[in-house]
């Protein structure tokens, strides 16, 4: 009796471990008809749309393409029988291509093979490569495209991993669908370096490597504050731009505080009262004097502030050597506010405002911080700011901002190293 029952229980156990069967089981072995009349209607960045006849099948549930990309991998797509129409996509390059396809009933019964040659648009990694420029900026170099399907890519950047290496290593890689994009690579001395950049999109398709040696535009992070002195301050001697704050929650002091939102959902943000008029307008004293190159500014950042609400979407930024500024001089003396530079903040996805109307790579950018350069910046030696923000996400008459960081030069240093020359052309010997 005990053999038995030992039997049986195993019996149980693997019956228990077998894969469960998802959908209707075999009924028949009659294949469908296949599809008729197929024809390419569209073509797409990397693929093409086609469509087709269905069979007069009552038993019939899908259609299925089988084909082969650039990169090797089998592909499997499926239409169902609601439809007459598949997309083909994953490939690199725009040349003819065999695909497969067939219809499959409900008995998993698949109809005669119909074979038919797609001819796909190139991969949008062959629009990007094309329009990229790579060009130095502040800290390191800057890389600006167009992608104009709006396609799915991966601006991957890397360096030697040690000079006169062979090998190199990754320094950032930048995921996007927008049809104008940019990036920077930061952190860099003013000397020459080489960067290799390559587009990749979802499938694994590559461009090839193209390499660039520039001289990276020097310097440095300006600190809010450092072990003994707290620089940065609250500053609002300008009669025509009085401080205010939400409340005491939300002072200015958070935009330098050294924290952001990014990856949180805290309260650590300068957010202003609602019911004052655009411009909205704050100012504040770094507490030196510099010539300033760039600054990032953070988002309000969770999936439901950020590109919304009272995040700034236009915007200016101006600047003073000192406390007589004033956005309207009374007397001849006092130092009139500088333009620095103009702003709009840019949505990667291009999505319309709204809650959770935002992609990974909205967040990313918005809550992660948004990179600009000053205009007019490093002509100019200044120590207060003022931000004037025109127009919000949200169209709020307030503002909110995680955080704010600067780059720049000081020129009160003894010394503000140059940047590398490029080497002379050798001269060919005789």
């Amino acid at each position: 009796m005990k053999k038995i029952f030992l039997l049986l229980l195993a019996a149980g156990a693997l019956f228990s471990c077998q894969e469960e069967f998802i959908g209707q089981y075999p009924v028949d072995n009659i294949p469908p008809k296949p599809i008729t009349n197929v024809e390419q209607v569209e073509q797409v960045s990397g693929g093409a749309i086609l469509s087709y006849v269905l069979p007069d099948d009552r038993d019939l549930l899908y259609v299925q393409a089988e084909y082969t990309l650039d990169t090797g991998e089998k592909m499997i797509v499926k239409s169902s029988m609601y439809g007459t129409q598949i997309k083909i996509d994953g490939f690199a390059k725009a040349e003819p291509r065999k695909v497969t396809l067939y219809a499959v009933d409900r008995s998993h019964n698949f109809s005669t093979p119909v074979e038919f040659t797609v001819n796909p648009a190139q991969s949008a990694i062959y629009d990007v490569e094309n329009s990229m420029e790579l060009i130095p900026t502040f800290g390191g170099m800057q890389v600006s495209w167009e992608n104009p399907t709006g396609g799915n890519i991966v601006i991957m950047v890397s360096e030697d991993i040690m000079e006169g290496s062979d090998v190199q290593q990754s320094v950032g890689n930048f995921y996007s669908s927008s049809k104008d994009g940019s990036a920077y690579i930061r952190g860099y001395e003013a000397v020459s370096h080489t960067f290799y950049v390559q587009v990749r999109d979802r499938w694994g398709n590559k461009t090839d490597v193209k390499s660039v040696t520039l001289v990276p535009l020097y310097e440095e992070f300006i600190k809010p504050k450092d072990e003994t002195q707290q620089y940065f301050k609250k500053w609002n001697d300008d009669p025509d731009i009085p401080y205010r704050q939400y409340s005491s929650n939300y002072p200015i002091e958070k935009l330098w505080d050294g924290k952001t939102m990014h990856g949180t959902s805290s309260g650590n943000f300068f957010h202003t009262p609602a019911g004052y008029p655009f411009p909205v307008c704050f100012t504040f004293d770094m507490g030196r004097t510099f010539r300033l190159s760039r600054f990032k500014l953070y988002q309000r950042g969770t999936a439901d502030w950020v590109y919304n609400h009272g995040n700034p979407r236009i915007f200016k930024v101006y600047g003073s050597p000192d406390d007589k500024a004033r956005v309207n001089p009374i007397n001849e003396g006092e130092h009139p506010w500088t333009l620095l530079g103009e702003y709009e903040s840019i949505k990667p996805s291009g999505l319309p405002v709204g809650k959770k109307s935002c992609t990974d790579e909205d967040i990313e950018k918005g809550a992660g911080g948004e990179d600009y350069d000053f205009t007019y910046g490093s002509a100019y030696e200044v120590r207060y700011l003022m931000f004037q923000i025109d127009k919000t996400w949200g169209g709020t008459e307030m503002i909110h901002i995680s955080a704010l960081e600067f780059w720049g030069q000081d020129p009160n240093k003894e010394s503000t190293p140059e940047p590398e020359p490029e080497p002379e052309p050798e001269t060919p010997a005789e």
